[in-house]
C-alpha cells in the first residue's frame, strides 16, 4: 500500500492547486476542535482567526456536526430555488431576520460573501435604475467582477478594467466627502460598518447614521457589508446595530453557515419583489444547500444558548484591556488596538507579517489584513475563554519583545 506523507501532499498541493501566493504550505491540518488546530505531527495551535471569521461557534462543535451528519443523512442536496419548500432554508431565514430585527422580513440565500454583495448590488441597480455606487478607501467586498468594482485596492482591480463603470471611493468615517459623492444617480453606498480587511477600523459614533441621511435625502440605498461583521463577531449580531442604524440591504456570509458555506442577503420584501419581474431575475444553484442551513441553524442556536453574544463582549473587552497595557511596554512598536467585540486589530509600526510567522511558529495562529500592512487581525471563536487569551497575550509578548 502506498503510503501518502505529509511532504508528498505538500509537494501536490502546489502541483495541483492554483496558488495566489508563492512557496509551499507551513503546515497540514489533521485536526480542529474549539480554538484549536492540531497539524499532522500533533502539535496544536491557538486559532486566533477562526478560519477568518468563519469558525465563530469553534471549531467541530458537536451541535453543528450532528446537525451536519442528520441532514446529510436525509439528503444532501436538492433544487434549492422554484420548485420545492426546504424546511432547512424556513428555518435558517426565519433566525436571520430575527437577528436583523425589525425591518427585514426576508432573506435571498446564497453560498459567499461575494455572491452576497453581488447579489445585493444587482438588487439596488434594478429597485432603482440607477447607475452609481459609492464605496469607501480600503473597502474589501469581494474578487467577482461587482464585488471587485467596489473594492477600494487598485493593483487588484487594474489588471481586470473595465469593471463596473461609476464607482466612486470616499474616505471611510468622513461624511463631508460621502455627501459630496452621493447624487440622484446613486444607487447605493455599500459600507462595511466595521471595516474588515481596512484594519478592523471602528467608525465615529455619527457616521453610519450620517450616511444613513445621506441616503435617504438622495433616493439611495445603503447596503451593509456584515460578511465579518455579522453572527456575533462584534458582539451584537450584525456590527451596524452598535450605532442603531437601519440598513436597507445586509450582506452576511463567513460565520452564517457554521463552518459551511452559506451567505444570505437580508432586506425588505418590496425590495426582492423586483427579482420577481421578470421571474428568475437572480438564480443559484448551491444557495442555500440544506447541509449548510442545518450547519447555520445549530451555529446560531450555540451563540443564543451559550451567551456567546456576551462573552464576546466581556472576553474582547479584556482582551483589549490587556493589549492597551502592553503597548507601554513596547512603545513605538505597538501603536494602536481597536475593536469591538472579539474583532481586534493590534497595529505596529513594521510589517506584521513577521510577527504572524514568529507567532506560528510559538503555537498562535494570527493574519494580516489586505489593505494595510502594519495591522494584525485578532478574531478567534467566540467561545474562547480567557486563559485562551492569556495564551496568546504571551506569545504576543514574547514576540514584540524580540522585534523591540
Amino acid at each position: 500500500m502506498t503510503i501518502t506523507t505529509s511532504e508528498d501532499y505538500r509537494d501536490r498541493f502546489v502541483e495541483r492547486l492554483s496558488q495566489n501566493m508563492p512557496g509551499r504550505k507551513d503546515f497540514q491540518v489533521a485536526s480542529a476542535s474549539g480554538c484549536t488546530l492540531t497539524d499532522d505531527e500533533g502539535r496544536t495551535y491557538l486559532d486566533m482567526t477562526s478560519g477568518i471569521g468563519v469558525a465563530n461557534v469553534g471549531h467541530c462543535h458537536p451541535r453543528v456536526v450532528a446537525a451536519v451528519q442528520e441532514q446529510v443523512a436525509r439528503y444532501a442536496h436538492v433544487n434549492v430555488y422554484g420548485r420545492f419548500v426546504v424546511p432547512e432554508q424556513v428555518e435558517m431565514v426565519d433566525r436571520l431576520v430575527a437577528a436583523a430585527g425589525p425591518g427585514f422580513d426576508m432573506a435571498y440565500l446564497l453560498s459567499t460573501g461575494a455572491e452576497a454583495n453581488e447579489c445585493a448590488l444587482k438588487l439596488a441597480r434594478k429597485v432603482t435604475g440607477r447607475p452609481k455606487f459609492v464605496a469607501m478607501e480600503r473597502a474589501y467586498h469581494g474578487r467577482s467582477f461587482g464585488a471587485l468594482s467596489v473594492s477600494w485596492r487598485e493593483e487588484w482591480r487594474t489588471p481586470f478594467e473595465p469593471l463596473l463603470p461609476e464607482v466612486e471611493f470616499v474616505p471611510f468615517d468622513d461624511l463631508a466627502a460621502a455627501a459630496a459623492a452621493i447624487d440622484d444617480r446613486t444607487a447605493a453606498v455599500i459600507v462595511e460598518p466595521i471595516q474588515g480587511e481596512g484594519g478592523i477600523r471602528v467608525p465615529s459614533d455619527g457616521f453610519l447614521p450620517g450616511l444613513r441621511s445621506l441616503c435617504d435625502d438622495a433616493g439611495a440605498l445603503l447596503i451593509a457589508d456584515e460578511v465579518q461583521g455579522g453572527m456575533g463577531r462584534s458582539g451584537r449580531w450584525f456590527a451596524h446595530q452598535h450605532w442603531d442604524v437601519r440598513p436597507d440591504i445586509v450582506t452576511c456570509a463567513k460565520a452564517t453557515g457554521g463552518g459551511l458555506p452559506l451567505a444570505a442577503v437580508l432586506a425588505r420584501a418590496e425590495l426582492f419583489a423586483t427579482f420577481v419581474d421578470p421571474p428568475l431575475s437572480h438564480l443559484t444553484t448551491m444557495g442555500g444547500n440544506p447541509v449548510a442551513c442545518a450547519a447555520g441553524i445549530a451555529a446560531y442556536d450555540v451563540i443564543v444558548d451559550e451567551g456567546l453574544l456576551d462573552n464576546a463582549t466581556e472576553v474582547g473587552a479584556y482582551l483589549r484591556d490587556e493589549l492597551s497595557t502592553m503597548m507601554t511596554d513596547f512603545p513605538g512598536l505597538l501603536v494602536d488596538v481597536r475593536g469591538k467585540g472579539l474583532w481586534c486589530a493590534l497595529e505596529v509600526s513594521v510589517d506584521a507579517n513577521p510577527l504572524v510567522t514568529r507567532m506560528q511558529e510559538l503555537g498562535v495562529l494570527t493574519g494580516s489584513v489586505l489593505n494595510q500592512s502594519g495591522t494584525v487581525r485578532i478574531m478567534p471563536p467566540l467561545v474562547i475563554t480567557r486563559s485562551e487569551v492569556d495564551v496568546f497575550l504571551e506569545a504576543l509578548r514574547t514576540t514584540l519583545g524580540e522585534i523591540a
